[in-house]
């Protein structure tokens, strides 16, 4: 029999649906090739890009619950029995396999599921519509809404369009619904309860796990919520939104024991999503005052706090997970061992962009000094190391004018250390502002050593509306296959791509 999979018409995501299904689907094992072709070609891709259901026929039950309930957009499938463009129709098809329910309901207990797709029913009409299949369903009077064995799917799809007539009707055996379903819901915390208090540090953070414990009991709200930005202690500028996170993840098939790197951790909110899936996350950033909390970072006003530290593991800790391992650095200047094997199984990121977050590099900058005679020379000093003491700086200079400060007065020695004040200021200033086109080539390249054949690459990439197939064209690479790049619109002239490459394999030495 086919299945029916439909997804949630989600406004700022709904171009992803697709490609997180084939991404899910790959990371259970299932062979999409073979499977989806059709589904996942180029022009039937734009074709089902606006359907708000498709049919498949994948069998294999415990591959979608395993999709559904770590997808952020697929909501639910049903094994499909009956289908139609009147519930006459249905009705009569279902007549023919009275047999069917017979196997499938008799000594269980068993419920309805309605829904409607560019619909919204009350509950006057559904029970209505579920009534039409009492001639069908009157042996069968074990009903149980809350502890059910089987449950029953009875669909309708309407336009998209306001007022539109009813397409299609479904009936059939749900296999996973996501909604109110305890089994289906990809939370570490519920696994908090299990937990042994035996540690002293653990003890420490109970509040915070109760807390967490307490908001992950309620299976009316969909789980990915209980990480949502506004529920975290510390917030960052730019950190990136809860459910594109968890898509980027879905796509980048990750699954526990992998390698992530985030090239451009800033706040740490990718890969907080990350070790959610219980992955060994690691990061590098620029910007130190994003990973140590100076001034960029803050706590949220909602929540009661401890202490004002207010740095990005406090996220990690509140949700008990592993912490990241997370250097600064320069992605221009790569410290990747580029020289061994690969062993990033995937690079979930976010490049900065825009007024509220640049690029940056380290490079070298003209600083002036004073020589002998008074006069101005200039020195090219390497801006990528940070002086944490001044008097390293002051020292150097004081033994390279030795002979001459003993002949100089008061006002000099004073106008000198002015001056080395100023070099030492200087030295302090590391960053330049470069372009995001830079920041993705530079990403490419790291992505190219780093990442293991067939592993995944994906990232935001800020576009304009005017120059799409220009800025698909700088997506290309020798090394990685561009597998998507689902448009996001942002602005009337401006928007981005969740973009999502693979690592081709490479070829054997001799």
């Amino acid at each position: 029999m086919s299945y029916l999979i439909w997804f949630s018409h989600h406004k700022k995501y709904n171009e992803c649906k697709l490609t997180e299904l084939k991404s899910l689907l790959e990371t259970f094992g299932c062979d999409t090739n073979d499977n989806l072709k059709e589904i996942f070609l180029g022009e039937n891709k734009d074709k089902y890009r606006d359907e708000c259901c498709i049919k498949v026929n994948i069998s294999n039950e415990e591959l979608w619950k395993n999709v559904i309930s770590r997808s952020i957009l697929v909501t639910g499938a049903i094994e499909i029995w009956a289908e139609g463009e009147t519930y006459d129709d249905v009705l009569e098809d279902l007549m023919k396999k009275k047999k069917l329910f017979e196997n499938t309901l008799n000594n269980k207990k068993w419920c309805f599921y309605f829904n409607s797709f560019g619909k919204i029913c009350n509950q006057q009409e559904k029970t209505g519509k579920m009534n039409f299949f009492n001639i069908l369903l009157e042996n069968y009077k074990n009903v149980d809404l809350l502890n059910y064995e089987v449950q029953l799917g009875l669909l309708e799809e309407y336009g998209l369009k306001h007022n539109s007539t009813l397409k299609k009707i479904f009936f059939g055996k749900c296999i996973a619904v996501r909604k109110y379903n305890h089994s289906l819901i990809y939370n570490k915390c519920i696994d908090m309860k299990n937990d042994n208090k035996k540690d002293s540090n653990v003890n420490n953070n109970n509040s915070d796990k109760d807390i967490c414990k307490k908001k992950s009991s309620n299976p009316k709200v969909i789980w990915w919520t209980h990480y949502a930005l506004n529920r975290r202690p510390i917030l960052g500028p730019t950190t990136t939104d809860n459910e594109l996170a968890f898509i980027m993840c879905n796509i980048a098939k990750i699954k526990k024991g992998h390698i992530v790197l985030d090239p451009f951790v800033g706040s740490g909110g990718l890969l907080m999503n990350c070790s959610i899936f219980n992955t060994i996350c690691i990061g590098n950033d620029i910007d130190i005052r994003l990973l140590k909390g100076y001034k960029l970072s803050y706590l949220n006003p909602h929540m009661q706090h401890k202490c004002n530290k207010k740095n990005i593991f406090k996220n990690f800790n509140y949700f008990n997970l592993t912490i990241p391992d997370i250097i600064v650095s320069d992605n221009s200047k790569p410290v990747w061992n580029f020289i061994h094997k690969p062993w990033v199984d995937a690079i979930v990121t976010d490049p900065p962009y825009g007024k509220r977050a640049t690029v940056r590099v380290s490079t070298k900058k003209k600083n002036k000094s004073y020589n002998s005679n008074g006069k101005n020379q200039i020195d090219y000093v390497k801006t990528d190391i940070f002086f944490e003491d001044n008097t390293n700086v002051e020292n150097q200079t004081n033994v390279e004018n030795q002979t001459n400060v003993e002949n100089q007065t008061n006002v000099e020695n004073n106008t000198n250390n002015n001056i080395k004040k100023e070099k030492t200021k200087s030295l302090l200033n590391t960053e330049t502002v470069y372009n995001c086109k830079s920041a993705v080539e530079d990403l490419l390249n790291i992505a190219s050593h780093t990442i293991v054949d067939n592993g995944m690459l994906v990232f935001l990439y800020p576009i304009h509306l005017d120059r799409i197939e220009k800025e698909i064209e700088l997506l290309k690479h020798q090394d990685f296959y561009l597998i998507s790049h689902d448009l996001q619109v942002l602005t009337s002239y401006s928007g981005r791509f969740v973009v999502s490459m693979q690592r081709k394999c490479r070829k054997n030495a001799t």
